[in-house]
């Protein structure tokens, strides 16, 4: 209950009127704490929100419930599209992210109270991480509160806003800080990519949080970060999600949380016997496997990225077979129903795994990457009746991961079919990075049914398409209404 506090309800952080005198209690590093706060809050997208957005998509799912080694409750219910407002996933996120807004606050209110001049790029930065999170609240649970520093600073009620409301207030934020952020990119930091990043996917998905489609904007934000040539495609498909990746996937890492170290999918998906063949240990380990469908997606003989997925018999690096705590050999079966709870479905190495570390890995976990824009400019300029256009990226993005595979062509698809050839490549260039559940709304194909562990009808989705107000904020906020069907 303590965490979520700070999510409950709109908390005064400093003083209790909005006086704009400075205050010599107050000091430059008290800002520059509150906006490390900030910062340090991004490890929610790799703990909450991509995990939810994965295990409710139909990329992820846990063979076999009840253990101590498979899913908790909470995680089968997200799988299954059961969750209720009780949910600690959903709601932690909500109170987290609301902390993370608390802690922008908290440095945009010192500004003024502080004798030392604040940079603008600093101030910015905090107004686009502030955006950020809220862009992130919009996604999960639609109708939200959002406000500025302004309100914190005295006892003022905040309506629930819709969720076109939100989107213009997201937008107007991030465009009012692009020009006072750095322009020069900054690994970690919030800079004029990534609020463009930003930019490009409230756009793209314009039509559901708002009812009207922003293409033309969505390709326009993609196409500053492609023109500004500060981003490329690495070479290695691997290297953004390398151990040490700030190093060796920085040139098509857009932005990365560097916080505290996160459990990584690939720990929590691999059998513990491969985390570490000399001391095999279940931290982090949750079961978590590729769905067939997902897998399906592959052309696992000439996509170099299928070599994520870990299938059949499973060697070490010099190749001896690893065995489990009993002595059995670790095959991965494509079958969720096989005789092994924890050998069943195929896994997914897509973070490297550092051997030397028992539990956290020293991967930072990536938010926006170049590879991502590329596909997003794609759907734009589909939408926008340029599919010539759209296929040159979406034969950029493929040029590295085949090597045989011949390019697509433009005479080969209508708007139509094109538009089911970029969600595809979306799943397979993006797999468990967090986006698929967003795609899969957008392209409204999450409510189609038909994939593994998914226990709910077409009808009654349609109110899965954003989660429950934890109950216990609306317990003491008035302001708030729960989200239909819940």
């Amino acid at each position: 209950m303590i965490r979520y506090l700070l999510g409950l309800a709109i908390v005064i952080l400093i003083g209790c009127s909005p006086s704009s005198s400075n205050d010599p209690d107050f000091t430059i590093e008290d800002f520059e704490n509150a906006l490390g706060d900030a910062y340090n809050y991004l490890e929610i997208f790799g703990d909450y929100y991509l995990p939810i957005s994965n295990l409710t998509s139909d990329e992820l799912g846990v063979p076999g419930f009840g253990s101590h080694l498979s899913a908790g409750d909470d995680i089968a219910e997200m799988i299954r599209h059961q969750w209720t407002p009780g949910n600690s996933l959903t709601n932690i996120l909500w109170s987290d992210l609301y902390n993370a807004v608390n802690a922008a606050n908290s440095a945009l209110i010192l500004v003024d109270r502080i004798d030392d001049n604040i940079s603008t790029v600093q101030q910015a930065e905090a107004r686009a991480l502030r955006a950020f999170n809220y862009f992130l609240l919009l996604d999960i649970f639609g109708n939200i509160q959002a406000f500025k520093e302004d309100v914190l600073s005295g006892n003022i009620n905040v309506p629930q806003l819709s969720r076109s409301q939100v989107f213009d207030f997201i937008e107007t934020e991030v465009l009012e800080t692009i020009p006072e952020l750095s322009a020069d990119p900054i690994y970690g930091r919030v800079t004029q990519g990534v609020a463009r990043a930003i930019l490009a996917k409230l756009y793209l998905n314009a039509g559901v949080f708002k009812g009207t489609p922003e293409w033309a904007a969505c390709r326009d934000a993609c196409a500053a970060l492609i023109n500004s040539g500060d981003y490329q495609l690495s070479n290695d498909y691997f290297d953004p999600f390398k151990a040490n990746n700030q190093i060796t996937g920085s040139n098509e890492i857009i932005f990365a949380s560097e916080q505290a170290p996160a459990v990584h999918f690939s720990r929590q998906s691999v059998h513990p016997a491969q985390v570490d063949t000399k001391n095999p240990s279940t931290n982090g380990f949750l079961n978590y496997a590729a769905t067939p469908e997902m897998v399906e997606l592959f052309d696992l003989d000439n996509d170099s990225r299928s070599n994520a997925i870990l299938r059949g018999l499973q060697r070490t690096s010099t190749g001896e077979v690893i065995l489990t705590a009993a002595g059995d050999s670790v095959i991965y079966e494509p079958d969720f129903r096989g005789e092994s709870d924890f050998l069943s479905g195929y896994r997914v190495m897509k973070y490297e795994l550092d051997p030397t570390e028992t539990n956290f890995g020293n991967n930072d976990i990536v938010i926006f990457r170049y590879a991502d824009v590329l596909l997003m400019q794609a759907e734009a300029l589909n939408e926008l009746d340029d599919l010539s256009g759209a296929i040159d990226l979406i034969n950029e993005v493929r040029a590295r991961a085949y090597d045989t595979a011949a390019p697509l062509a433009a005479g080969n698809f209508t708007k139509e079919s094109l538009r089911a050839q970029i969600l595809k490549e979306r799943s397979t260039e993006l797999f468990w990075e967090g986006w698929r559940r967003q795609d899969m709304i957008r392209h409204d194909t999450f409510c189609a049914g038909g994939w593994s562990q998914k226990e709910r009808t077409t009808e009654d989705c349609q109110t899965r398409l954003i989660f429950p107000i934890p109950q216990e904020v609306l317990n003491v906020n008035p302001n708030l209404t729960q989200n239909p069907g819940y």
